[in-house]
């Protein structure tokens, strides 16, 4: 297929997807399709403001920025909103998460999991590593270290995005400073 140039926006109401055909020397099909969601970090345009107060459970808006103060020094479990085909849901983290070693759960709601293959990066070893979430997963795990190293910590942005009704996309912003080098994300059941 050749080039397209298009003039105005291009829609989409389930997200756009990259295909690439990986060529395997010596196997009986060489043409392995892999398709990959085209999805970064959302545009923030028309979204809602929610300031919340953590606690020990809060739930978090649909179509919201959704600002929480979340330090580690007691659990927090995030319920997000049912996951509808068009939906976003961001958290943004509002102070920085050197207060202790509780955790941060998010709770995808009823039957909603995480899209299999989502990844996210974390810190579990003071390196980066990443886990990736398995079939039927419902929560994504935050543990911090009690100490101001942790790549998840003032202006991280974790945004849930639904392309599929039930499915939850994953993007985040991390800390990015060199010496944040703490914190453990995993998905769980």
């Amino acid at each position: 297929m050749a080039n397209t140039t298009f003039k105005g926006p291009v829609r989409s109401t389930r997200g756009f997807q990259v295909v690439s055909k990986n060529k395997l020397p010596n196997a009986a099909n060489s043409d392995v399709e892999t398709i990959r969601m085209s999805s970064g970090m959302p545009d923030f345009t028309g979204l809602s403001l929610t300031d919340t107060a953590t606690g020990a459970s809060i739930t978090l808006v649909d179509m919201s920025l959704n600002v929480i103060n979340y330090t580690g020094a007691a659990a927090c479990a995030a319920a997000l909103p049912a996951a509808k085909e068009g939906s976003v849901c961001v958290y943004v983290q509002s102070k920085e998460t050197a207060g202790g070693t509780a955790t941060l759960t998010f709770n995808a709601a009823g039957d909603d999991v995480w899209k299999t293959g989502s990844v996210i990066e974390s810190r579990a070893t003071n390196e980066v590593a990443f886990d990736i979430s398995a079939a039927g997963e419902t929560q994504l795990v935050f543990t911090p270290a009690n100490a101001a190293t942790n790549l998840f910590t003032i202006g991280s942005k974790i945004a849930f995005i639904c392309y599929e009704t039930g499915t939850w996309d994953i993007a985040a912003e991390m800390g990015g400073a060199p010496t944040l080098l703490t914190g453990a994300f995993a998905f769980a059941a």
